[in-house]
């Protein structure tokens, strides 16, 4: 299938369609977030101390911020007709497996294994603990939902139809870290 929804969305929707799905999709994540007790960061997840619904909120929006701002700044320099909504939805569309990720800590799941092997590291046993089955599982679930979203901004980002130079994938990659 030549436009697969999976591998670009940002091919197959439309702007308008994409942002409203985005917006909805953002909304649903922040209550998710404050639902599972999970704060997010632009590569990261922290399902340790207490979360605020407020907190959750802009942690989110400024998720979306830096993501939409840094992107739309190399876009352009990279190509001056780099349009904000495609960054903008490049930024929403590419939570959603994060979101989806979040799901990990039901019923506090990723929190009480988290605390365990730090326990296990303030301790000094962590080489005589053993992490469960369902926590591996879970972690490489979490490692491919990770992984999917870098690949959705990257190909969100794709700013040009033609083969990019090697500087535009460093860039790229430097501004994600960054």
């Amino acid at each position: 299938m030549k436009n697969n929804i999976l591998l670009n969305p940002f091919a197959v929707i439309n702007d308008r369609k994409l942002l409203l799905f985005g917006i909805l999709t953002f909304l649903l994540g922040i209550y998710i977030a404050f639902s599972m007790q999970v704060s997010l960061q632009i590569l990261r997840m922290d399902p340790l101390g207490e979360i605020t619904f407020e907190n959750v909120f802009i942690n989110h929006s400024l998720i979306v911020i830096f993501l939409t701002s840094s992107f739309f700044a190399l876009g352009k320099i990279i190509n001056k007709k780099t349009r904000f909504i495609d960054i903008l939805n490049t930024s929403f569309i590419a939570l959603i497996p994060v979101y989806i990720s979040l799901f990990q800590n039901i019923n506090g799941f990723l929190s009480k294994e988290v605390n365990a092997i730090l326990s296990a590291i303030e301790n000094g046993k962590i080489y005589e603990t053993t992490p469960p089955i369902l926590f591996l599982i879970v972690s490489l679930l979490g490692l491919v939902f990770f992984i999917y979203y870098i690949y959705l901004l990257f190909i969100g980002f794709k700013t040009e139809k033609k083969k990019k130079k090697a500087w535009h994938y460093v860039a790229f990659f430097a501004t994600l870290i960054i």
